[in-house]
């Protein structure tokens, strides 16, 4: 027990010493389904007692802001992000694109616009070809379980606080694409701007108190 928490203690104070820079703050924000293409329009998140849940972490490393798509959804769904879109905001230009375990992520996306994007107010407009698609499609999108990052570099006069900013209040929307609905139909969802925020320690030695506790 006193090994436990001497190592915890010394954990503790190894983050303190590294500073902020070790630790960022990710927000997360969840998308919601605006097309109505098959049954899932109208039932919602939903499809009998299984949930599509899939959301974007923003955070930032250096002078960058990183974008991780998650999908967290029931695996027995087999929905898939296949395609992203990014609309306005202080992004420069994608730096490159970090693919998860199974996935394979490229940029620009096709189509060069998000499906529906007019059925949106204002219409979606993807800027700058900021964008990314996989290939080829459902084999390599992210499925249930997996994720992908897109790193921007940011314009000379931005910071992660104005990307978050304008995520919440709309100038900067984020697009995706998903295919495998169970009714074999497709859907666009645009991000929420209600976001959680959570911490990321940037400790490797964190993976060792959990083998150890």
């Amino acid at each position: 027990m006193r090994g436990k928490v001497s190592l915890v203690f010394v954990l503790l104070l190894v983050a303190l010493l590294l500073g902020a820079s070790q630790v960022q703050a990710a927000v997360v924000f969840p998308f919601e389904v605006f097309t109505d293409n098959g049954d899932w329009g109208v039932l919602g998140p939903y499809f009998g007692d299984q949930r599509l849940d899939i959301s974007v972490e923003v955070y930032n490393g250096f002078e960058i802001a990183s974008f991780k798509f998650v999908n967290n959804s029931d695996a027995s769904l087999e929905m898939a992000i296949t395609d992203v879109y990014f609309d306005d905001g202080t992004l420069l230009e994608i730096s490159s694109v970090e693919n998860g375990p199974g996935v394979k992520f490229s940029q620009i996306a096709t189509p060069g616009e998000l499906p529906g994007a007019n059925l949106l107010d204002p219409d979606f407009v993807t800027s700058n070809a900021f964008s990314a698609d996989s290939h080829p499609g459902m084999k390599w999108a992210v499925q249930p379980g997996q994720w992908m990052i897109i790193h921007f570099d940011l314009l000379p006069w931005g910071t992660l606080d104005d990307v978050i900013d304008e995520m919440n209040s709309g100038d900067l929307r984020i697009g995706i694409h998903v295919q495998g609905f169970p009714d074999e139909a497709s859907n666009s969802m645009v991000t929420v701007p209600e976001p959680a925020t959570m911490i990321l320690l940037g400790l490797g030695g964190l993976a060792l108190l959990r083998k150890r506790c």
